[in-house]
């Protein structure tokens, strides 16, 4: 009963604006991290169950816990080392086990995720009004309310507004934030659409579509092309061109990848062409140039949260997940979590031929969200709530593995049901 009030409050939470918040000396105190913070204090009364189900992705996400502990404690000391990973592992490990713990039938992982596409698709509303009519009317309520203004004035300004339409940000704290959350229920969305065909779901997902456009931002157009390309690869992995699809689809992501490292060629071009702003594309390949020094001159530690080396008119930001990740914690914790998030895709990949169509086409839409959300993270930083929404969309397939066990043992029990029936007919 716990668990199910916990994933209400943090699909709640999710929606809840930045400017209800409450700062206890630097650090912020939101709802979803109350939220987190319970769960992973249930999680751990009920670390019995937690062990019982634990698998390699338990293993591998625990290993990167450790080293991104072991990163902050070496670079800031004890005290405050301790209270980083402390909000670290709320935000992973908190969000990760609600979702695993939660969401164990198919049943729970579709409501879960209909109430997301339900709220997103009801507030394409204030996200035309504030795109059109350039006024951030959420927020504006929200600071009226608390006395909190908490959104960056540059979202203000002219830089975020785009042939006379203004960059949405509805109840998120930035356009990326609204975009990519919008992103990872797309497939969801679609899917839904198209296996049970009616106006409410067709309008569903049409809603979610133009609320993702009018972030105007490069995040969801990524998220479009990838979970595109993961469907391709999906329908024929356990065909005959499951090699050649494989094959092409690791080839434009190592190629993504080796560019994104060295800031040239197809990255540059990609980034060019698939942002709406290039000097923003432009930017990104800065950050990865500059950053390498951090990494090359920490490699195993990180630099914690340190500033980084850059010029001096550049700003802090880094605009990518997994390049943050490396600077922060170090190569080796970088490489286990991206290991961990691209295993647990495979696996349900592997397995998704054996579910029955009333559940593989909801497994279909948590490997191309996930897939995609692990590519785009090259491009873009999963701050704010974004972080969160990763680790509980990696720990809301668990249940898929144990469905698939169930689905293996009835159809066996019901093949064996039907050999005595025959044999016995063949005695008659």
């Amino acid at each position: 009963m716990i668990l199910r009030i916990l994933a209400i409050l943090f699909v709640i939470s999710i929606f809840i604006p930045v400017e209800f918040h409450y700062l206890l000396g630097s650090l912020r105190i939101e709802a979803y991290r109350l939220v987190l913070g319970a769960a992973l204090l249930v999680s751990i009364i009920n670390i019995k169950t937690v062990l019982e189900r634990a698998d390699l992705v338990d293993i591998l996400l625990g290993a990167f816990m450790l080293l991104a502990t072991a990163s902050l404690i070496y670079n800031h000391g004890p005290q405050k080392g301790l209270e980083s990973s402390g909000i670290l592992a709320i935000e992973v490990l908190g969000s990760f086990y609600l979702a695993r713990l939660f969401i164990t039938t198919p049943k729970r992982y579709y409501y879960i995720n209909l109430a997301f596409v339900s709220i997103l698709a009801g507030l394409l509303v204030f996200s035309l009004y504030e795109a059109f009519a350039q006024h951030r009317i959420l927020h504006e309520w929200a600071t009226r309310i608390t006395g909190n203004d908490s959104l960056d004035y540059r979202l203000y300004t002219h830089y975020y507004i785009r042939a006379g339409i203004m960059r949405t940000t509805n109840l998120f704290a930035h356009p990326i934030l609204y975009g990519t959350i919008g992103a990872i229920f797309f497939p969801f969305a679609v899917l839904l659409m198209i296996y049970r065909f009616n106006f409410l779901n067709a309008v569903r997902a049409f809603a979610l579509l133009i609320g993702m456009i009018t972030t105007l931002s490069s995040a969801p157009l990524l998220s479009v092309v990838f979970q595109g390309a993961t469907a391709v690869l999906a329908h024929n992995w356990q065909g005959a061109k499951r090699l050649w699809s494989s094959l092409i689809f690791f080839a434009f992501a190592i190629f993504l990848l080796i560019n994104a490292l060295s800031n040239r060629g197809f990255f540059a071009i990609l980034i060019s062409y698939l942002t709406f702003n290039p000097v923003t594309g432009y930017y990104r390949m800065l950050q990865w140039e500059y950053a390498m020094d951090d990494i090359a001159d920490n490699p195993v530690m990180g630099i914690g949260l340190h500033d980084w080396s850059r010029p001096e008119w550049m700003n802090s930001s880094i605009d990518s997940f997994w390049l943050l990740v490396t600077m922060q914690h170090g190569v080796f914790a970088s490489f286990i979590l991206l290991f961990c998030c691209f295993y647990a895709v495979f696996k349900a990949l592997g397995t998704l031929h054996k579910h029955h169509p009333a559940v593989k086409w909801m497994v279909s839409s948590w490997i191309m969200a996930s897939m995609a959300l692990i590519l785009i993270g090259f491009t873009v930083d999963y701050f704010g709530k974004i972080q969160p929404m990763f680790f509980f969309v990696l720990g809301s397939i668990s249940w898929a593995q144990y469905h698939e066990q169930l689905s293996s043992s009835v159809t066996r029990l019901s093949r064996i049901a039907q050999i005595k029936a025959a044999y016995k007919r063949k005695i008659k």
